[in-house]
């Protein structure tokens, strides 16, 4: 009985090792060390009592560092934790320099292992040193690193943490050009895309990719770096190609207003996909007035009607109502003027004056 037991435990222990793939020493005394250290480690960590843990850590990496990489997956884990509790900003700091050299570590031992993980450090990385301006060209470079590892297939959230640290190095003025934060905008809309792309294909959600591309946007709309040409060099191309891209126009639109290129024709075009995707008072008023500029009249009409069926306020009624009388005054339908001149005065009172006046004036043509 006690050999079937012997048996058992041995049996165990072997197949514990080949699966979690441990490299131990061949000398008897260094693997008994190894793995009376492992253990203890293993024990404490799988406890949760990370404290404990960190003692036989240092030990394994410093004596045996090739023993295996889930010496390294879990002691970011406990040095993690660290980063998590600390209660002031040098044990913080102490913890978060810990777990980057557990990562390079890693790397120096398991060299296969960089291109797997990166993603997770650049994470790691923005997440314990964003405040800390000394850092912020060390978390680029991971950014850039974890790029070009992993290309599209990186985790979906470095592509917002990117970004962010681009805007970041931009106000700290680190040196950093616009056109180098432009082409850091246009590698992780590649990505962000690509990842919307295989969720689709997948059926599945897409809403956390679309909230991450509209952060991405948005921060690039911040820094007030995007000027006419770059929407008309980048964006209005593909918007020819996809006229119907209601998420592209949004982009377009919200990149051209910022930056006042809202004479151009495919403002409009963009306008009117926007108003399409998403109707409100504002793009339908703003297009009324584009189209009665351009005398199409009867386009101005429609968004200027469609604008007030928008709005519950009726000193807006009363401006859309007031454009419409106008348009059809210059075009001398004086019926038609005067019937929404005196719409516009029953939804806004205030503008009895101008709009008898009108009326008056129509009525001595």
């Amino acid at each position: 009985m006690r050999l079937k037991a012997l048996l058992i435990v041995a049996f165990l222990a072997v197949g514990f090792v080949a699966n979690a793939q441990f490299n131990f020493p061949e000398d008897p005394e260094q693997r008994s060390e190894a793995q009376t250290l492992w253990t203890l480690f293993d024990d404490s960590y799988k406890q949760g009592n990370y404290e404990a843990a960190k003692a036989p850590l240092e030990k394994l990496i410093t004596k045996f560092p090739k023993l295996s990489s889930s010496v390294y997956i879990n002691g970011i884990k406990v040095w993690d934790e660290s980063v998590e509790s600390a209660k002031d900003d040098a044990a913080r700091i102490a913890a978060a320099d810990k777990v980057m050299q557990l990562y390079q570590l890693r790397y120096d031992n398991f060299p296969g292992d960089e291109a797997e993980v990166i993603d997770r450090q650049a994470n790691h990385a923005f997440r314990y040193y964003f405040k800390d301006a000394e850092k912020t060209n060390y978390t680029l470079d991971l950014f850039k690193k974890t790029y070009e590892l992993k290309g599209n297939e990186a985790f979906y959230p470095v592509a917002r943490y990117y970004m962010q640290a681009a805007a970041l190095a931009f106000t700290r003025k680190t040196g950093i050009t616009d056109q180098e934060i432009l082409a850091i905008y246009d590698r992780v809309s590649e990505h962000i895309d690509y990842q919307i792309a295989q969720a689709k294909a997948a059926n599945k959600s897409t809403s956390r990719y679309v909230k991450t591309k509209e952060d991405i946007d948005n921060k690039l709309a911040d820094l007030n770096l995007i000027d006419c040409a770059f929407i008309t060099e980048k964006l209005v191309p593909e918007f020819q190609q996809n006229p119907n891209d209601a998420e592209l126009a949004n982009k377009i639109f919200a990149f051209a207003y910022s930056g006042g290129c809202t004479d151009e024709a495919w403002f409009t075009q963009a306008a009117e996909v926007v108003f399409t995707s998403s109707p409100n008072y504002g793009v339908g008023y703003m297009l009324g007035v584009k189209f009665g500029a351009d005398k199409e009249f009867d386009k101005s009409k429609e968004y200027f009607l469609k604008s007030v069926e928008l709005t519950d306020d009726n000193t807006d009624k009363g401006k859309a109502f007031k454009q419409i009388a106008t348009t059809e005054r210059i075009q001398e339908n004086y019926s038609e003027a005067r019937k929404y001149a005196i719409q516009a005065v029953e939804v806004d009172p205030t503008l009895k004056e101008d709009m008898y006046t009108m009326i008056g004036d129509m009525v001595m043509a």
